[in-house]
């Protein structure tokens, strides 16, 4: 029985090999460029040896058509677009930005798709590209409760599309999310950072105004309590910069001045 089992074993590799030549076969016929480009033909692992980019690119491919997106982005990561041409710099960073759009790395795709956009103003798959980043950003930070960086994906997504109005009405609503839990110094700053990427795409909106001026008072008073006298005065003078004449910055500097500690 061995010996006939070492006679078929050989048998059962070839009949494998076969089946999976069949296959490289029928992807070539049915497919053929995205056959070629993902190294589903049979001298794919020479050229990889030949031309070890080239090698990357066909790995890279292979693996976003297996949907392991993460690992199709670091493989492509890997190639250098500086030293090219500028055609080929932009074809190797459009890709990275899909990819990273793939593997939901929001903040690279968005990098990567501004950069591009800043060259190529016109570009609509840029535009479309770095509007669906955003857009998938903003909803991910939403569904994980992180309320600020739901902030900081809408205001990309304001500089992408000229629908302001949805910007601004979910760049509000998770502001005030931010806004509800502040009740330490470090998130008291993240809602005023909150305020802020509200004031910057709508600037006359009374609600950010308001809101900053609640925080940077709210976080004097912190800085007083704690005898942080110097961070107490930045926050006091900002108050009064964004709201000239306010009488609580007023006392709270002259309370400064005086050597007075603030309740």
């Amino acid at each position: 029985m061995r010996q006939f089992a070492k006679r078929v074993a050989p048998a059962c590799v070839f009949r494998d090999e076969c089946a999976d030549m069949s296959t490289d076969i029928v992807l070539l016929a049915r497919k053929p460029l995205r056959a070629l480009r993902s190294g589903r033909f049979w001298f794919s692992p020479l050229v990889a040896k030949l031309s070890p980019e080239g090698g990357t690119m066909m790995r890279t491919y292979r693996l976003e058509e297996e949907g392991r997106f993460a690992e199709a982005l670091a493989a492509w990561k890997t190639l250098d677009p500086n030293g090219r041409t500028p055609a080929a710099q932009f074809r190797i960073v459009l890709r990275r930005a899909r990819l990273a759009l793939q593997a939901k790395c929001w903040n690279e795709a968005i990098e990567d798709f501004e950069r591009l956009l800043a060259e190529h103003p016109t570009d609509q798959r840029l535009s479309k590209g770095l509007e669906s980043a955003a857009l998938r950003g903003a909803r991910d930070a939403q569904s994980r409760g992180d309320w600020l960086e739901a902030c900081r994906m809408w205001v990309v997504f304001g500089r992408a599309t000229s629908d302001t109005d949805k910007c601004l009405k979910n760049l509000r609503e998770c502001a005030r999310y931010v806004a509800q839990s502040a009740d330490n110094d470090a998130m008291m700053a993240d809602a005023l950072q909150a305020w802020q990427l509200l004031k910057s795409v709508d600037p006359l909106s009374r609600e950010a105004q308001m809101g900053m001026e609640w925080c940077h008072l709210s976080l004097a008073r912190m800085a007083e309590r704690t005898s942080d006298i110097e961070r107490a005065r930045v926050h006091w003078n900002t108050l009064l910069a964004l709201s000239p004449g306010d009488q609580r910055a007023l006392d709270g500097l002259a309370r400064l001045d005086s050597g007075t500690k603030g309740a």
